[in-house]
């Protein structure tokens, strides 16, 4: 029994010893691999990358600029008279054709009852004649007579009716009534202002341009315009006209339509803000502007070529909405490091962390 227990004490003991080896193999093999793990990531510096690739670039412009209508008429009379009545109020809407104010003009209404009458007769009267056959029952100088009086008779007919005409001021255009002028019975001379007409069912935007920004803009293009009046909303306008005449702080009149809202109607004078989407002439090589090394009159990238990381001077076009477009020093689908270049030198060891997504 004794020697029995000693074996089993003996057994126990040596399992002990061979598992506490093992333990300790195992211990030293995952030291090793942590060391290894260690000075592998003291030589490689993990960077984010991103691919070079063409596209097309789109970008804003913006300006600020100022409502006005896009219609604003002066009414003038066109007869002198005194004033009978009139119909508009300020603030209404009116119709073009729509009279709007009329003069007293009874006399001119006999004097052009009188001149149709005459005209009738003379136009019966060269009927008459030209029916006969000269030399039977009247003389060249008779048909003559005849043509020159009905035209005589015309021209007087057609004046008066002018004048009449006249007498009834009318809208020329649509819009609503900012100004009257006139009161009844006041007489008003031939020129005098009766009212004022703007049209504001569509609007005008108009903003000033630098010359750099102009030569992209085109008639037809389309716009968004924001106002403070109305933080929310987005207006939808159209290029109208793009002016080739600078003001004198040399800088161009861009006009843009606007069609008005009635829930939220446009005021002329206004100020908003015009924004329009432009896209570049050309697809170029683009990468965001983090990846660009100092400045960008001389500016470099770091490329990662089978793991190492060498600097490369590139030749950037422009930079637009944090993308810098590359005219020379890129060839597309190249890695090209995005984050981590303050651990770089050329020929740095690196591991790809991470790569950006277009």
């Amino acid at each position: 029994m004794k020697t029995s227990g000693k074996i089993s004490i003996a057994i126990i003991a040596v399992a002990i010893i061979t598992g506490t080896a093992y333990k300790l193999i195992d211990v030293k093999r995952g030291k090793k691999d942590t060391i290894n793990l260690v000075n592998k990531s003291k030589s490689e510096v993990p960077v984010t990358v991103v691919s070079a690739r063409y596209s097309d670039v789109t970008y804003d412009i913006s300006y600020h600029g100022t409502f006005v209508p896009n219609c604003e008429v002066t009414v003038i009379s066109e007869a002198q008279g005194k004033v009978k009545d009139y119909s508009v109020e300020e603030g209404i809407f009116i119709t073009e054709g729509k009279v709007i104010a009329w003069l007293e003009n009874d006399i001119l209404s006999y004097q052009l009852e009188s001149a149709e009458a005459a005209w009738q007769k003379a136009h019966n009267d060269l009927q008459r004649f030209e029916k006969l056959t000269p030399g039977e029952a009247v003389s060249t100088q008779q048909l003559e007579d005849a043509r020159l009086a009905f035209a005589n008779a015309k021209g007087a007919y057609l004046t008066l009716k002018k004048q009449y005409d006249n007498s009834f001021i009318k809208a020329p255009v649509s819009g609503t009534v900012s100004k009257r002028y006139i009161e009844k019975g006041t007489f008003i001379a031939q020129g005098t202002p009766v009212a004022d007409i703007v049209d504001t069912r569509k609007m005008k935007f108009v903003a000033w341009f630098n010359a750099t920004d102009l030569v992209r803009v085109k008639t037809g293009q389309q716009v968004k315009i924001s106002t403070d009046l109305y933080p929310n909303t987005l207006y939808n306008g159209i290029i109208k006209t793009v002016s080739i005449k600078p003001d004198e702080s040399k800088r161009y009149r861009v006009q843009a339509e606007v069609q008005n809202n009635l829930d939220q109607p446009l005021i002329p004078g206004t100020d908003g803000l015009l924004t329009l989407s432009l896209k570049q002439d050309k697809k170029n090589i683009t990468i965001p502007r983090n990846c660009v090394v100092g400045s960008v009159l001389e500016p470099t990238v770091y490329v990662v070529e089978n793991g190492v990381a060498k600097i490369r001077k590139v030749v950037i076009n422009e930079i637009i909405n944090a993308q810098a477009l590359i005219e020379s020093g890129l060839s597309e689908g190249e890695q090209i490091v995005l984050s981590g270049q303050i651990n770089l030198e050329d020929d740095t060891k690196v591991s790809i962390s991470g790569m950006q997504n277009d």
